[in-house]
């Protein structure tokens, strides 16, 4: 039975299917960060999904006057944005791609969604899905075994992000943007820091904070702003910062604020 709710109506259809215009977005747990597309009409007509965030962390797009009418964003956190993936059938999912140069945007409130079909020599067509693989050479403070990590940002989950080790990957962490929930927040870079991140502005740089969300009340949730991830969005090199605990505190409140 089609759940309603999770309908997402394309009035232009897809890319080779203009006559499947609606879909039901499945996104069941134990398949993370996957996501499946399956159409009402033909439900033998499916497609595999990410969420572009997951893939490629400075995807970065414009609409024609004609999505941006059909689309009616009222905000950026309205968007979801998603990628085609194929999979590869040799069992090597780590060879998985997903197709830039046709993503999808949907309005999470109206539920329409558009392709957009750009210049695939700007946007791969097949981009490598787990190249979204962030660096940290130093490791962590406490983990200094662990220096590679997937970012993955689940939908509708932002600004939290999820960090998962790749070679042991019973280490997950929360992390969250910092200028989501601190704007003022600036990541005091000594000329070691910025010379090991390489960034030339500072919007190539994604600033996290580790987060502990308590099982009791998860709205107690806080971030560490003592010890921030900075992260160069090209290069995807990353380094923790050890910040005086008096000034950045430890335990900052996400939710009431300090």
């Amino acid at each position: 039975m089609t759940d309603a709710e999770n309908v997402i109506h394309f009035p232009k259809g897809l890319v080779g299917f203009p006559e499947a215009k609606d879909f039901q977005l499945l996104e069941p747990s134990d398949a993370y960060p996957l996501k499946f597309l399956q159409s009402v009409a033909q439900p033998e007509l499916s497609f595999v999904a990410m969420d572009i965030a997951a893939i490629k962390l400075d995807f970065a797009t414009s609409l024609t006057p004609e999505e941006a009418e059909l689309l009616a964003l009222n905000s950026v956190e309205d968007a979801m944005i998603m990628a085609f993936v194929v999979i590869p059938e040799n069992d090597k999912p780590d060879e998985m791609v997903a197709n830039l140069a046709g993503p999808i945007i949907v309005n999470k409130i109206t539920k329409k969604a558009v392709q957009l079909v750009l210049d695939p020599e700007e946007y791969p067509l097949q981009h490598p899905v787990f190249d979204l693989t962030v660096h940290f050479p130093a490791g962590l403070i406490g983990f200094p075994e662990l220096k590679r990590f997937r970012l993955f940002e689940p939908s509708g989950g932002y600004p939290l992000k999820f960090l998962q080790a790749i070679q042991h990957e019973e280490y997950s962490f929360v992390c969250i943007d910092i200028g989501a929930i601190k704007s003022d927040f600036e990541a005091p870079l000594t000329p070691e820091d910025s010379e090991f991140l390489g960034a030339e502005k500072p919007d190539d740089v994604l600033v996290l904070a580790l987060v502990v969300i308590p099982a009791e009340d998860p709205k107690q949730m806080t971030a560490n702003l003592a010890g921030p991830l900075v992260i160069n969005r090209t290069t995807l090199k990353g380094r923790q910062l050890a910040l005086d605990s008096e000034k950045y505190p430890l335990k900052y409140k996400i939710i009431s604020g300090e």
